[in-house]
């Protein structure tokens, strides 16, 4: 059996892996879900200083205080910056990295940088412009979140998606990771790219490690939103994997 933690991606919470938490305890593995703060349920903590540093500290508090070790660590999206950052601090602890339709940064880039590698020019300012837009329009430092048709994410679950996303703090997306490299020392690492969506920047990223040691690749027909759409066979692969 192994110990989970799930970290999710931006603007939502722990939430996101309901399902998907629920059939790993039911397979005996222990799972935990933090959620970032001023997001889910931490939302009334939201400020428009928090950063990638504090959403690291987060997952490496719940690894610290429920004192976890040989974890199987999951990031999705946004979640592989903060993953990357927890593993680079507490290699020791981690069985494996599993980087879920996830940006893999290397020291010194930001998710806003990382889409300007990973997309056409064009495609890249849009998604950058609306970053910068809605936390300027309602100059709050917040960026609103990017609703779940953009992401493909199957019909039945926008509506639940959408209510339950809350605004993140720029700041977040344009903080550089600091690694010193330790986190490579992870003996397994796996990329699972949502296959049903598009334009994805995680195309790039499944590309760039297809092939490579250490690494596995598992491609899952759905949108964004893997935990969300396809939560039981997500549980499937993790508990294969671990």
């Amino acid at each position: 059996m192994a110990n989970f933690v799930l970290v999710h991606g931006a603007w939502h919470g722990g939430w996101c892996y309901r399902d998907t938490a629920a059939a790993l305890r039911a397979a005996g593995h222990t799972v935990h879900t933090p959620t970032h703060t001023g997001v889910g349920e931490r939302t009334h903590q939201s400020a428009e200083n928090i950063t990638l540093e504090t959403h690291i500290r987060d997952v490496c508090g719940c690894l610290e205080w429920e004192e976890l070790s040989d974890v199987v660590l999951v990031g999705h999206s946004y979640g592989g910056m903060v993953i990357t950052g927890v593993a680079d601090r507490m290699a020791d602890r981690i069985r494996a990295l599993v980087y879920l339709d996830a940006f893999v940064p290397e020291n010194g880039d930001s998710l806003i940088g990382l889409l300007n590698k990973a997309l056409l020019p064009e495609v890249a300012a849009q998604f950058i412009g609306a970053f910068r837009g809605t936390a300027a329009e309602g100059r709050s430092g917040l960026m609103q979140p990017i609703p779940a048709e953009m992401f493909n994410i199957a019909q039945a679950n926008r509506a639940w998606v959408d209510r339950r996303c809350r605004p993140q703090a720029l700041a977040t997306f344009e903080c550089p990771a600091l690694l010193t490299g330790a986190h490579t020392s992870v003996p397994k690492k796996h990329y699972i790219l949502a296959d049903g969506w598009d334009p994805s920047p995680f195309r790039h990223f499944a590309s760039q490690v297809d092939g490579k040691a250490g690494w596995a690749l598992t491609k899952m027909a759905c949108g964004h939103d893997i935990m969300v759409d396809m939560p039981k066979e997500l549980a499937e692969v993790l508990a294969a994997m671990a």
